[in-house]
């Protein structure tokens, strides 16, 4: 019997502003709680629980008007969870048709879904909440049950919960904001949640799992929203309503503030707001080091406004925009008209310094229609150029939106997760044969440049055979350290072999930088590294002359190539090519940050090495 996805349920916290009076009314005392930033700011506010795993929903308080379309919402997601497990089970062994069976019969089952209904239009609630509270009771009913066969059926209970909120998100939205001033607390959250909540203005984002270079917390950067992690169990620690500071720049939460507390973020909040004002006077022209290396500094993008603020930092260009957020924003694959006004819209925004799309970087669990089973290892399965080829239509209507957009734009094309030189080759003769039949159809294009990412070890050894088949490399960090190295970025428990500065990873940096400039093609380096005021010397030291970041991380890294030699950083990469371990390398980096570049590093700019030593001492 293949295992069955598990439905989690897990509260979280938002925030808003609140007078002195409700303060006071407050009966719990301060609690303060180390985190780690991971995107920086502070903000103010009142808890919201988010829930789910697939389809994070919050509880909403509906009016006597909303009832009735929030019950068509429900139904219209029952009948989509139908349709997909008539779909999946279509064509299956006779165990596995048989289970797919049985999940049909709950489906069907009416008293499950009266009650459904009844909850939603008594409690007067959305249909995702509705879901939680039904099924839950249902759930802790089956786990009591004696006998054991029976009692398992609550695993069959949580999947169908599960598809059923998924299938909400196709069943249309609930379109009622969370409050204002909301903070977000939860285990984890989806980057297609944050971008649904957007419009609803959130402050901040507590979390108990995820990493600097988990996409979600990109986007939150990206957004400008203050955001810190690893808090294990801060779901058992608040509730909604609770009042909440999040400090983004020390890693800090602070549960049911004082006034005294309160009034000092009062200030830090507002000089957060101040400091990313649009009033903020334009930065124009190249960052350079002290003898004259120009840096090319791009911004890497989801949302159009992220590149509004990264041109006022001084961004040059979008190095790297990610396409998926439209399959976000649409909750599938957009239609070709509408992703060629996106990326029209995004190609006149930018002008003439250009944008670099890359192809949706998906996996299949986060494909609609969910009409395959969950791989049990998303990073190494169907994804990226791989889920592109596999999916002819979508990746078809996607090039001829680009070719389209390109049009008198300057739109280049980047193939996410390369691995070899035949998926290269197979994407330019599927380029080929749309651009002859938009011709043949008298519809104008573009000659986008092709570019590849290269962020598995497959496509470093092979960098030259790519290098030679392409216009642009574009060299993805987050990724690639995490292939090199073998650790999940976003694994809480792995977090300690996540090191950037591993000599692999220098390694393998070196070597594609070296083939760009054999075959005179420009780098881009575009992973979280780049935006990195610390690792930014060794990559221009390395060679680097393009940089691609997130929006807040421009200025800082302006300063340090402004304030740096290439000739030093060219020296000290030599100095570090000797080294055996990551450790050696990172704690060299230190010394030599220290003696040389004192008065540009702030001590917090500077990782701390007791991880790496404890490291050390248990090998």
């Amino acid at each position: 019997m293949p295992a069955l996805r598990v439905f989690y349920v897990k509260k979280m916290v938002v925030f808003s502003k609140t007078n002195q009076a409700s303060r006071k009314n407050n009966h719990y005392a301060e609690i303060k709680l180390n985190a780690r930033a991971v995107s920086r700011g502070v903000a103010i506010g009142k808890v919201i629980c988010l829930h789910g795993r697939k389809r994070q929903f919050y509880r909403i308080e509906l009016n006597d008007s909303q009832i009735e379309r929030e019950l068509r919402r429900f139904r219209a997601a029952v009948r989509l969870a139908q349709s997909q497990i008539k779909k999946i089970s279509a064509n299956k062994s006779e165990i596995k048709a048989g289970i797919f069976a049985a999940h049909l019969l709950i489906l069907e089952d009416k008293s499950l879904l009266a009650k459904i209904q009844n909850n939603i239009a008594e409690q007067k609630v959305n249909a995702e909440w509705a879901v939680k509270v039904v099924t839950d009771t249902y759930i802790s009913n089956y786990k009591t049950i004696a006998d054991e066969h029976l009692r398992e059926r609550y695993i069959d209970l949580e999947d169908i919960a599960d598809r059923l909120l998924t299938a909400l998100g196709g069943g249309g939205k609930s379109n009622i904001p969370m409050s204002e001033n909301s903070i977000i607390v939860a285990k984890d959250v989806k980057p297609s949640t944050l971008i649904e909540l957007t419009e609803s203005n959130p402050k901040a984002i507590i979390t108990e799992k995820g990493g600097w270079t988990s996409h979600t917390f990109i986007l939150a950067r990206e957004m400008n929203l203050p955001a810190v992690t690893g808090l294990k169990g801060i779901l058992r620690r608040v509730q909604t309503g609770d009042n909440v500071i999040v400090d983004g720049y020390n890693g800090e939460v602070i549960l049911q503030p004082n006034d005294e507390t309160y009034n000092k973020y009062e200030i830090a909040a507002a000089n957060f707001r101040e400091v990313n004002s649009e009033e903020f006077e334009a930065i124009k022209g190249k960052p350079k080091t002290l003898d004259g290396r120009e840096i090319t500094i791009r911004a890497n993008v989801d949302l159009p406004k992220g590149y509004i603020r990264a041109r006022r930092f001084g961004a040059e260009g979008i190095g790297l925009y990610r396409s998926e957020f439209l399959f976000n924003q649409y909750k599938g694959f957009p239609s070709e008209q509408e992703q060629i006004e996106a990326y029209r819209k995004i190609a006149d925004l930018v002008g003439e310094d250009g944008v670099r799309i890359r192809t949706f970087d998906l996996n299949v669990e986060q494909l609609a229609d969910e009409s395959v089973e969950k791989e049990q290892n998303p990073a190494l399965g169907l994804r990226g150029i791989r889920l592109g080829l596999s999916h002819h239509k979508e990746f078809r209507t996607q090039l001829r939106a680009l070719l389209q957009a390109s049009a008198g734009n300057k739109i280049d094309i980047v193939l996410p997760m390369i691995s070899d030189v035949s998926e290269i080759l197979l994407t330019k003769e599927i380029l080929k044969q749309e651009k002859n039949r938009l011709r043949k159809s008298k519809i104008e294009i573009g000659n986008p440049k092709l570019g590849a990412m290269i962020e598995v070890p497959s496509a470093v050894l092979t960098i030259d055979e790519i290098a030679g088949e392409v216009d642009f490399l574009s060299l993805g960090t987050n990724d690639l350290v995490q292939y090199l190295l073998a650790v999940d970025r976003d694994n809480e428990s792995v977090a300690d072999w996540f090191r950037t500065l591993h000599p692999a990873v220098l390694r393998a940096v070196k070597m594609v930088l070296q083939a760009a400039e054999n075959h005179e093609i420009p780098a881009i380096i575009c992973g979280e590294m780049a935006g990195s005021p610390f690792y930014a010397p060794i990559l221009v030291g390395l060679g680097a002359t393009v940089l691609s970041m997130n929006a807040n991380s421009i200025l800082r890294v302006r300063r340090i190539i402004s304030g740096i030699a290439f000739e030093e950083a060219q020296e000290i990469v030599k100095n570090l090519e000797i080294c055996k371990t990551s450790a050696e390398v990172e704690n060299l980096v230190r010394e030599i940050f220290k003696e040389k570049w004192s008065h540009l590093f702030s001590p917090d700019l500077l990782p701390s090495r007791k991880k790496i030593r404890k490291l050390e001492v248990e090998n």
